[in-house]
């Protein structure tokens, strides 16, 4: 009741507003072109206004800002051509392949995609392949580099200094601990690392390549001239920058695709939007320090996160919580702390996942407690199991005369030092908690993605790969706006609001502020596709 009282009272102001944006856009009409440089990395973090002086970076936008304004442009019919100009860009492989499709979908709209850039690698390669027209500057130079492995093992090294390493692991395709333990890989280890490269490198070749296997060979050289990539018929052209951005162009402003949106999409009366929070976990997984729960970049903390997750569950106006993981796994007492809190916040929202990058291990025990999976193409996951190392630097400590003495130890006190020996029993109880960790891990894997129990050992014992939907380790392929519009259908296909809570950190301390500050970047939904307000706001607010 207040709400529609409180749009009736601001009625008048909200139509001037429209008539203002309305007269903005009068003097663009008859232009056909948007411009747009990408970001050369993503943001991360909200930072204060010092500790960028002092950084001394330029502002840039997330990720989620620059898909939203793709999916805008994609949807805006007055835009007839995009072109885009690619810096030097820091991104990884799941966010080059999930921009990459979002350009494709702007391509097959109809749209003209045409593309610059002077250097790059395979991800900006990548881009380049899913334009309309690609130009490369004459002296562009690609580094080529296709997935493959070349890991260090250091058994035998720390063998001849007197180190000796244990490892018991719940499978021999967790090979973690094998960098340590052996001179190379064990065969099972080795086919499964083997296999895992010849899937990325396949699902990357064919999106470069557009499906075509003749031009496989060229994306094997080190080195790619513009020369050598137009004579390919890879790319389209050779000019300078500022040749590709002619002054003969009818250009839009640059805030053209969200004053458009925000005309089409007013409303005398807007319904109520529900909001939707998309919580980044990124890094491995450990307990982190009880005294400062603040969270941080590239780290999952149990200490920072449930509280976190605590807060998310008791604010009634969220409906819905969208994890984006990344995490190559870590310590399986505290991903099983964070599994149970995530299983108390499905009992209130809906939870869903995105897998990102790598999410393996522990970080695929997180995804397990969610109600939908959906994992970028190129995402590493699977390593369920387990795996635990220890050292014994008794013979190094002798090679330096250095000596230690065992006074008062008691059964199983040999474990927990780095001089002695494990005796039998300590060895029998090590393997034994390793068995029990793979079996709760299994159980959980099993509880919430309703794979059978006996049926887990052919997907984990530490296997590494590819997501797919045929084996249910995850229920969708796509990228994160996937993974919203899942979660709007969820609801219903009710209009939502994102919010992106993000780290925060100021010039006093340089880790999250005291009272969690969180990002909001607040989108509104429409025509069933996420889409971007004008202007961008990021707000900031206390949550525990």
């Amino acid at each position: 009741m207040f709400r529609i009282l409180f749009l009736i009272l601001f009625l008048p102001f909200r139509l001037l507003y429209q008539l203002y944006l309305r007269l903005s856009l009068v003097f663009q009409s008859g232009r056909e072109v948007y411009e747009l440089e990408f970001p050369a990395v993503f943001e991360d973090s909200y930072k204060s206004y010092l500790v960028k002086k002092l950084q001394g970076k330029e502002e840039t936008v997330t990720r989620l800002e620059l898909l939203c304004l793709l999916k805008l442009i994609q949807k805006n019919g007055k835009i007839k051509t995009l072109d885009i100009s690619l810096p030097p860009l820091e991104w990884t492989l799941s966010e080059f392949y999930e921009v990459r499709n979002q350009l494709i979908a702007i391509r097959n709209s109809g749209k003209k995609l045409r593309i610059f850039a002077k250097e790059g690698g395979v991800g900006t390669l990548l881009l380049l392949t899913a334009a309309s027209e690609c130009y490369l500057a004459p002296e562009s130079e690609f580094m080529v580099l296709l997935p493959s492995a070349e890991p260090m093992f250091f058994g035998k090294f720390l063998k001849t200094w007197g180190i000796e390493v244990q490892a018991f692991a719940s499978g021999p395709y967790k090979s973690f601990a094998e960098s340590f333990t052996r001179g190379e890989f064990s065969k099972e280890a080795r086919k499964n690392l083997e296999t895992l490269v010849l899937d990325l490198r396949k699902v990357i070749l064919t999106a470069l390549t557009n499906g075509n296997k003749s031009l496989e060979p060229i994306f094997y050289r080190p080195m790619l001239s513009a020369d050598e990539l137009l004579s390919a018929g890879i790319i389209h052209g050779i000019k300078s920058e500022t040749e590709f951005f002619s002054a003969d162009r009818k250009v839009f402003s640059g805030n053209y695709p969200s004053l458009h949106h925000a005309i089409k999409e007013f409303k005398i009366i807007p319904k109520r939007k529900a909001e939707v929070v998309v919580l980044p976990l990124e890094g491995g997984i450990s307990g982190g320090d009880f005294l400062h729960k603040h969270r941080e970049n590239g780290k999952i903390e149990a200490f920072s996160l449930i509280p976190n997750l605590k807060a998310l569950s008791e604010d009634k106006k969220i409906k819905a919580v969208i994890l984006e993981i990344s995490s190559p796994g870590g310590s399986a007492f505290y991903s099983e702390q964070i599994h149970q809190e995530i299983l108390e916040l499905k009992k209130t929202k809906i939870v869903t996942a995105y897998f990102k990058d790598t999410v393996a291990s522990g970080g695929y025990y997180l995804g397990s407690a969610v109600d939908h999976i959906t994992a970028s193409p190129v995402c590493i996951t699977g390593s369920i199991g387990a795996v635990s190392i220890r050292a014994n630097l008794q013979k190094l400590y002798k090679k330096f005369q250095l000596n230690k003495e065992a006074v008062g130890f008691y059964p199983f006190r040999d474990i927990h030092s780095e001089f002695q020996p494990l005796s039998k029993q300590s060895v029998q109880y090590l393997e034994s908690q390793i068995k029990k960790i793979e079996g709760l891990f299994y159980r959980r894997v099993a509880e919430g993605r309703k794979i059978p129990l006996e049926n887990l050992p052919k997907i984990g014992m530490g296997r590494v790969y590819l997501p797919t939907v045929e084996n249910r380790i995850v229920d969708s392929l796509g990228g994160l706006l996937d993974a919203i519009h899942e979660v709007k259908e969820r609801l219903g296909g009710i209009p939502i609001v994102l919010t992106e809570e993000l780290p925060a950190y100021n010039l006093k301390n340089k880790i999250p502020i005291l009272g969690g500050l969180i990002a909001e970047l607040k989108v509104l939904e429409s025509l069933n596709e996420v889409s971007l307000l004008s202007p961008i706001r990021l707000d900031w607010k206390n949550r525990r």
